[in-house]
């Protein structure tokens, strides 16, 4: 079994950077590993289509199929593992029992490793969102290259 220790490490990194720059959480979106930040945080790869939930306090979620669930709940990276029938009523539901009012996600015009997120995913995720919550959206690049900078020193 793969040894999450590096992984925990990034997470936690993570977390603290969202305290500092107050945004509520940090969701990476991906299918297939389409999001390759997947590798850095969480470390665990996805088949079918998954979500990383990560808080500024600290809680973990993933949102993942019932084939792929098993290996996300053996990681022990996450506070809670949401194996889903409907992707989307599982991932909507879960953003708005968490209620963020600042959300990270994985783009970025300046930054390829932040730019994660393919249109398609995204607009998918806004179509089965809209009108249920808002939030303002900002860019992962705010923190990950500052983190992938001090796990490498």
């Amino acid at each position: 079994m793969k040894n999450f220790e590096f992984h925990n490490r990034v997470i936690h990194d993570v977390t603290e950077k969202l305290k500092e720059l107050d945004i509520d959480l940090y969701l990476i979106i991906t299918s297939e590993g389409s999001d390759k930040m997947t590798r850095f945080i969480p470390g665990v790869d996805t088949v079918g289509s998954g979500a990383f939930f990560f808080t500024k306090e600290g809680k973990r979620y993933g949102v993942a199929s019932t084939i792929d669930a098993q290996d996300v709940e053996e990681s022990g990276l996450f506070d809670e593992v949401v194996r889903y029938q409907d992707y989307e009523s599982a991932v909507a539901g879960l953003l708005e029992r968490l209620n963020p009012k600042r959300v990270a996600l994985d783009f970025s015009e300046t930054d390829a490793e932040c730019d994660g997120l393919t249109l398609g995913r995204y607009e998918h995720y806004k179509s089965h969102i809209k009108g249920q919550m808002e939030y303002t959206e900002v860019s992962s690049d705010l923190f990950i290259p500052q983190v992938k900078a001090a796990v490498h020193q």
